[in-house]
């Protein structure tokens, strides 16, 4: 079975219990996720700090990450 999950380096901005701001270019538009769809590494970064997260391809699309 063909894995449909994304790992893309982005820039961490802040997180809540429920979801993670991202931003894929410093200044750029802020991107929420859901927690529940993604994961991220290291899992309790600092703001501006560059993490990896890992999402089902389709969110990525609809969050236009790819």
């Amino acid at each position: 079975m063909k894995s449909n999950l994304v790992e893309l380096t982005v820039q961490f901005q802040h997180q809540t219990e429920q979801a993670v701001c991202i931003r894929q270019v410093e200044d750029g538009p802020d991107i929420w996720i859901p927690k529940s769809q993604c994961e991220i590494y290291p899992s309790d970064p600092m703001r501006g700090s560059t993490v990896e997260i890992t999402l089902p391809e389709s969110v990525a699309y609809q969050k236009d990450l790819i």
